[in-house]
């Protein structure tokens, strides 16, 4: 009994280690995509929406399509889609048609974190722990491949609890209709966390001012509510562009 107790024992040892080797992702990513409710189980949701709030500015309701990244942004003042192929606005829109590419799947890509970092086309390196406050964070580089998106030349850093292996911070650079690559990190801190449909969310993010490229003092910060995840698809007629809406290329 004790030497097939034994040779169980190995065989879950083994299935365990075989299990790991076929994740796609190294051990730390993967242990935060499991701690924020796996990644499979993102995989398997099909559509996004919440409400955006932000201090003296109008709410905003942003819904995505996540197979396909389309977007529909509606305010009282404007509203911004992607239906696949274009970004657009409506005619009489209250935002700068030129900013509207970058800004479609700009508060997305923040909302969903850590699970846009497994998308295809991402490239993970280990990065510096980052110290604040008397507190270290496990540290990860997240680089894109050539061609990958509108901005490949972006970096991520993701910064994790090492007791949860929870995302806490967020560092990111901004190249997007820039010549060149650019080496200024901004610092989001997700600061409240809330569980929507077995996936761990947040709930608000906290941007800190830098020094010496470094997270230092708050200042602006941004809220969710009334967050959806769903398996169910949001028809593609509501992406759909108005036949007057403008365009935004890149």
């Amino acid at each position: 009994m004790k030497k097939i107790s034994l040779v169980l024992a190995v065989f879950i040892s083994f299935l365990s280690v075989a299990q790991e080797s076929n994740s796609p992702y190294p051990k730390g990513v993967q242990n935060m995509f499991d701690a924020h409710g796996s990644y499979e189980s993102w995989s398997a949701m099909k559509s996004l929406s919440f409400e955006l709030l932000k201090k003296d500015k109008p709410s905003e309701t942003h819904t995505v399509n996540l197979k396909s990244r389309k977007t529909l942004i509606t305010s009282s003042g404007f509203t911004i889609g992607f239906d696949g192929k274009q970004v657009w606005m409506n005619k009489d829109g209250e935002f700068p048609i030129e900013r509207a590419r970058f800004y479609h799947n700009l508060y997305f890509y923040f909302y969903a974190m850590p699970f846009v970092l497994g998308d295809p086309g991402i490239q993970y390196s280990k990065a510096k722990d980052l110290q604040f406050e008397g507190k270290s964070y496990t540290g990860f580089k997240i680089s894109y491949g050539d061609n990958v998106g509108d901005s490949p030349d972006d970096n991520y850093f993701v910064y994790l609890d090492k007791k949860t292996n929870r995302m806490v911070w967020l560092g990111y650079t901004i190249t997007y209709g820039d010549d060149k690559p650019s080496t200024e990190i901004h610092y989001i801190k997700y600061t409240d966390w809330t569980t929507v449909n077995g996936l761990l969310l947040p709930k608000k993010l906290q941007w800190y001012d830098a020094k010496n490229n470094l997270p230092n003092t708050p200042k602006n910060s941004a809220n969710f509510e009334n967050i959806k995840v769903s398996k169910a698809h949001v028809n593609s007629t509501f992406f759909k562009k108005p036949v007057d809406a403008l365009i935004r290329e890149k």
